[in-house]
């Protein structure tokens, strides 16, 4: 809850879901489809809140030969055997495909490699997939650094890999020469039903045997050659025979690696100005693989030991956040609000043993996209007793704030985890606030004689993080703010109604402070944010504006009015 508004959760809210304390994972989403060949296919997902493993999903696919095509309960296959059967995984992955992908013009100058298919690989099989030169500008853009603040906006390695195959229908026993067919395509290149293309040729690829290493070991120059240009890629497993109401089962799974957003940026403005070279920079981007390779080499692991080895932490608190003048108010409890729990009130879920140890809070700035730092700590071996309630004064107004806390536990009922003995933190998704954030706010002024708009100037790469703008980044739709657009009115007293006038004269926008349509709208506040949306729903364009703004005080008295311009460059 955001100054009293209750912050939607992140959560699915289909029908079909249903919460459960009894799952293995996290999280499972169970899918069902069936084929025109009479297949049932059941996928099962899992996904773990654990930081450890909370960079990979994997998949568990059942192929059933039931000998229903459709949603029916009737087998119009009935008494089918199946036999020489293939079973095809394509994806397609885009390094940081929403943001320096769309930035940097949609280059596809992706570099593909698998792992696993050479002596001296230790993982099953992955693809992977990573951002290269395509040697069509003027520098280097391994990384797709911003022209503007030198941010590494396509730092992330993302894969896919396999965990298990059947040997057959009737040995589950893992298959390790599977998977027999590894390889890729262009875009242009690859064959689908969707494309026309015939079952035959689609059989032929999935059956063809090859052993690829990827586009990056295939003597090409840069990844923007059209014979390797976004690149498919395929793992095909068989081939399988499969009687009547028989099954086998293949597991995959999805993760990604990086380099941390701070080190990006960092690093990118190093380069931007010359204090890293070329290799350098792309040294530091390739180190994002190691992260993958962990995550991957822990998800083969998840599988091999079970689902439920994942140690969970303990019960996430509820979280209420209240902004004020110069600091952000936090409280966590457990059960009704009022008559709640400081600390977690039942024990481990998996052991029963109660091994509740402290808090940490964590904390982001202007998007929960952004990078969090832990900024407190209490219980376990911090020397701070276990408390329930911060004030963070380390802030600045007008900043959006977000948050999140953990409980994390002692480590002794983790003897099964991948890091025995190391304290678990319950899931920093339960928490987090997203779409409201907390800003801290000035009072209310008593008088209208110190009333201007910040930033003025507003230039359109005086940005409000690394200077890049983003298009579709952090929209909030039920006001239609981009932080990137931000101006704000400061200053205010109590009650205003601000209007915007062009240098024409026309009434562009009228404001009301505070705005009760608006969770960014603080009451008692001297600061009103405009993001530079017209009353309809238009984005200014440069030039001068002026405003107007007429004042009551919390009494509805009439202080007056404020004239003023500012000046916005695009």
């Amino acid at each position: 809850v955001v100054n009293g508004e209750p912050d939607p959760r992140i959560m699915d809210n289909r029908s079909s879901s249903t919460r459960s304390t009894s799952l293995e994972s996290d999280e499972l989403i169970e899918t069902v489809w069936r084929t025109n060949v009479g297949v049932e296919v059941t996928r099962n997902t899992y996904a773990f809140a654990n930081r450890r493993h909370d960079n990979y999903i994997i998949h568990e696919y059942i192929f059933t030969n039931s000998g229903n095509v459709d949603k029916s309960s009737a087998i119009e296959l009935k008494n089918q055997n199946l036999t020489g059967v293939y079973f095809g995984f394509w994806r397609t992955f885009i390094p940081s495909g929403e943001i320096g992908h769309e930035q940097m013009g949609g280059e596809h100058d992706e570099w593909c490699h698998y792992y696993g298919n050479k002596p001296g690989d230790e993982l099953r099989g992955l693809w992977y997939v990573y951002d290269g030169d395509n040697q069509r500008k003027s520098f280097d853009d391994t990384g797709d650094p911003s022209e503007v603040t030198g941010e590494l906006l396509a730092t992330q390695y993302p894969a896919f890999g396999v965990i298990h195959a059947d040997v057959g229908h009737d040995d589950e026993t893992d298959d390790t020469s599977q998977p027999a067919t590894v390889n890729y395509w262009t875009e242009q290149q690859v064959h689908s039903h969707t494309k026309g293309d015939p079952e035959q040729t689609l059989y032929a690829d999935l059956s063809s045997g090859i052993q690829s290493s990827g586009s990056d070991e295939a003597g090409y120059s840069d990844p923007w050659d059209p014979e390797i240009r976004r690149p498919q890629l395929l793992m095909s497993f068989g081939p399988y025979d499969i009687p009547y109401k028989q099954d086998v089962r293949i597991v995959i799974y999805e993760a990604v690696g990086s380099i941390s957003r701070s080190e990006a940026i960092d690093k990118g403005r190093q380069w931007l100005s010359g204090g890293l070279s070329d290799t350098e920079k792309n040294d530091i981007v390739k180190s994002g693989k190691d992260s993958l390779f962990i995550g991957a080499r822990n998800a083969e692991w998840t599988w091999t030991n079970g689902i439920d080895a994942v140690p969970d932490g303990p019960e996430s608190p509820h979280l209420h956040l209240n902004a004020g003048p110069g600091k952000v108010e936090l409280e966590w409890y457990y059960g009704n609000y009022g008559t709640h729990d400081v600390e977690p009130p039942n024990p481990d879920f998996d052991t029963g043993i109660y091994d509740f140890s402290g808090y940490r809070v964590y904390r982001a700035q202007e998007s929960y996209l952004n990078e969090y730092q832990m900024i407190f700590e209490c219980g376990g071996n911090s020397g701070v007793p276990v408390t329930n309630v911060l004030t963070d004064r380390n802030v600045a107004r007008g900043i959006n704030y977000y948050y999140y806390v953990v409980a994390f536990d002692d480590g002794t009922q983790n003897s099964s985890d991948i890091y025995p003995g190391y304290p678990t933190e319950s899931s920093h998704f339960s928490n987090r606030n997203w779409q409201y954030g907390a800003a801290p706010f000035q009072g209310a002024k008593t008088k209208m004689d110190s009333i201007y708009v910040v930033p003025n100037p507003f230039h359109a790469q005086g940005l409000v993080y690394g200077g890049t703008i983003q298009e579709d980044f952090n929209i909030e739709p039920d006001i239609g703010s981009r932080e990137e657009d931000r101006l704000s009115f400061v200053g205010l007293p109590a009650k205003a109604k601000i209007r915007i006038f062009t240098a024409h004269g026309d009434l562009a926008a009228t404001l009301d402070h505070p705005d009760p349509f608006n969770a960014r709208s603080v009451p008692e506040s001297a600061d009103e944010m405009w993001f530079q949306i017209t009353d309809s729903w238009q984005t200014i364009k440069s030039g001068i504006y002026f405003y107007h703004i007429e004042g009551w005080d919390f009494q509805d008295n009439y202080l007056g009015t404020a004239t003023g311009k500012f000046v916005v460059i695009r």
